[in-house]
């Protein structure tokens, strides 16, 4: 699939529905930033559980039960 890089999209001419068109958009860009910061939170949980269950690997081998 090709992208078309010359695609400019129209705006409303409507004053009021280019009010209603910038906010939605914005209410966009902070959903997507909310659900951005919750990956990462997620993210973070996980890497720090994985370095938990490494380090109890590690001190298990240290101490001869592994």
């Amino acid at each position: 699939m090709e992208l078309n890089m010359d695609f400019v999209p129209q705006l409303p001419r409507d004053s009021d529905q280019l009010k209603q068109t910038l906010a939605k958009a914005h209410r966009n860009c902070q959903e997507m930033e909310l659900v951005r910061l919750q990956l990462e939170e997620a993210i973070s949980r996980l890497e720090a559980e994985n370095r938990q269950r490494r380090r109890q690997q590690l001190e298990n081998l240290e101490n001869g039960f592994l």
